[in-house]
């Protein structure tokens, strides 16, 4: 029982597989251009690293056991023979790799002996981010990734080229990848009036002026604060200047929320623990050695490496909205700037754990449509802690409207109430006494929120014009129990509704089965709308923008029968 939809973003003729050797003629005409001469040194150290993991990792008691200096000396001679390989290979790959941009996509070459072409046609490509390593941080460099429609790593790599380079690849993509070539910022002054346009915009979008919003004024002064922090400004935000900001995460903050977070803290208890009981056991039973010692030396450095990863992963967060969607910078040590395009969003999840809610501080992710990130702060985190002020800034850039009087009330409300004062799809199984008491579902005329979670509170929200295809699960005991299992499909993402009464199931199946068929608010890849997630009555298109692009504004692709505004009592609509 299914209601498949077309990708939106497959929308048109059909194009080649991100990785096929083959693409179009008129890339063979482009100009191809190499990274950067020193990415040699950058790449070729991670082989001697992961040469010398393994083979320590092996023989690291027979090392210790028999040390001379001799030996070591011998070592170190052979390493430096490792070394020198390892560069000039990594230096004959940088020779015979290429990359080119053209009105028809990205294509990267490589290979000596067999040779290998990568292709990201223009209609798949998704985002463009640019991504910093320590290293080639320190050395001025960056890496641009070019993420495709498709599923897993679904990806090109542009590695490495100057800071500088970067931000033209990306901007110089992102306008093939759209359609309109725009304006580049070269300089800050035309950055500054870049900020100001996309103010001017989002301020019709949301039906008002924004305390993240910039007077001209106030973007002066803050051009000359730049001027004298300038290079301070610079390290810890990499350029992500341009455009309305949106959110900026004050360290301080960062760090409380992580004491707050329960989860965290009981990760970190449970490593502990974990790793103080290895080292016993170890000593237990092979005795105190430098053998054991340095075997041991991974696992209790766990703890730090989580912790510092999770501070690392938001340090110095900062997204700015321009007309080629959400642009966001995090990172302490590694750093990255992510692009996210509204009309490419799946899902979103907001997340507020118990000791958030006195704050109000809210985490959001977000899952697009051609970039598989695990990772709960990697690329798809849209904000990993903010206020009230920040969320509203940051859905009513990305989010389409949810169809009720005040979305973000609506979202607080779901937020902050208890599951089982919610009016919704439910099970009815008393077995499942927890599920019944912290899951329930909510159609609203915009999109399906599923709330759940006991201590920490999560509202997973599917746009209902981005449903492609509905499932639903049966089995002995589920007819025993009278319940249904209903899978939400989206481009590389999925919803589960589970034990949900039967009839509840299906009404809903047939709801979202109409709107699977029926609403491609958004099915034009040519433009990237941005809808706004704001009252409905303050909602307006912004000036010069398609009117089609606007969620409720062309009949021809609404549904038949509009649901009424807000959720339904007993969780199922009137159409």
């Amino acid at each position: 029982m299914t209601a498949p939809g077309p990708d939106p973003a497959a929308s048109g003729t059909p194009t080649p597989d991100p990785q096929a050797p083959e693409g179009p003629a008129s890339d063979t005409a482009a100009p191809r251009h190499r990274t950067h001469p020193i990415t040699p040194l950058v790449t070729g150290w991670k082989v001697v690293v992961g040469i010398i993991a393994v083979l320590t990792a092996q023989n690291i008691a027979q090392l210790a056991n028999e040390f001379t200096i001799r030996r070591a000396l011998i070592g170190l001679g052979i390493l430096l023979v490792v070394v020198l390989v390892a560069i000039v290979l990594s230096a004959l790959s940088w020779w015979f790799t290429t990359y080119a941009v053209d009105e028809d996509g990205v294509s990267v070459h490589s290979g000596m002996i067999s040779r290998s072409r990568e292709y990201a046609p223009r209609a798949r490509i998704e985002s463009v981010s640019i991504e910093r390593p320590l290293l080639a941080r320190l050395l001025g460099l960056a890496k641009v990734r070019v993420e495709v429609a498709g599923g897993g790593e679904s990806y090109l790599d542009i590695e490495y080229v100057s800071s500088a380079r970067a931000e033209e690849l990306r901007l110089g993509i992102l306008e093939v990848a759209a359609g309109t070539p725009a304006p580049r910022t070269a300089a800050p002054e035309e950055g500054a009036a870049a900020a100001g346009t996309g103010a001017v915009a989002s301020t019709a979008l949301v039906g008002g002026p924004t305390a993240g919003s910039s007077a001209p004024g106030r973007q002066d002064s803050g051009d000359a604060a730049r001027e004298h922090g300038g290079r301070l400004e610079e390290v810890l935000y990499d350029g992500v200047t341009d455009g309305e900001l949106i959110a900026r995460i004050p360290t301080e903050r960062l760090v409380r929320s992580l004491v707050r977070d329960l989860g965290f803290l009981t990760g970190i208890v449970m490593s502990v623990v974990g790793v103080v009981v290895a080292v016993l056991l170890a000593l237990w039973q092979e005795g105190f050695s430098i053998a054991i010692l340095v075997a041991l030396a991974p696992t209790a450095i766990a703890v730090p490496k989580y912790v510092f990863g999770r501070i690392d992963s938001g340090w110095g967060f900062v997204s700015r909205f321009s007309e080629r969607g959400l642009r966001m910078r995090r990172g302490l040590a590694n750093t990255r700037t992510d692009n996210i395009a509204a009309g490419r969003i799946q899902r979103f999840d907001l997340r507020r754990p118990f000791l958030w809610r006195g704050p109000g501080w809210t985490a959001v992710s977000a899952t697009v449509a051609g970039i598989d990130d695990d990772d709960e702060n990697g690329a798809t985190s849209v904000l990993p802690v903010g206020t009230r002020e920040e969320l509203r800034q940051t859905l009513g850039r990305l989010s389409a409207p949810l169809g009720t009087d005040d979305d973000l009330a609506t979202l607080e409300h779901l937020l902050t109430a208890r599951a089982r004062d919610l009016p919704g799809l439910r099970t009815p199984v008393r077995w499942y006494w927890i599920a019944r008491r912290t899951e329930v579902s909510i159609l609203l005329p915009g999109a399906l929120v599923h709330r759940s979670g006991l201590v920490s509170r999560k509202l997973s929200i599917v746009p209902r014009e981005r449903i492609q295809e509905l499932r639903l699960e049966d089995g002995p005991l589920a007819r025993r129990l009278g319940v249904l299992d209903l899978h939400v499909e989206g481009a590389g993402d999925s919803l589960l509704l589970e034990n949900l009464r039967r009839e509840d199931a299906l009404a809903v199946h047939a709801v979202l089965a109409a709107d699977a068929r029926t609403l491609r608010r958004y099915r034009d890849r040519e433009s990237w709308p941005r809808p706004a997630l704001a009252p409905v009555g303050a909602a307006a298109p912004a000036p010069g923008s398609d009117p089609a692009s606007v969620p409720g504004s062309d009949p021809e692709h609404e549904s038949p029968a509009a649901p009424a505004p807000g959720p339904c009592p007993g969780g199922q609509e009137t159409r």
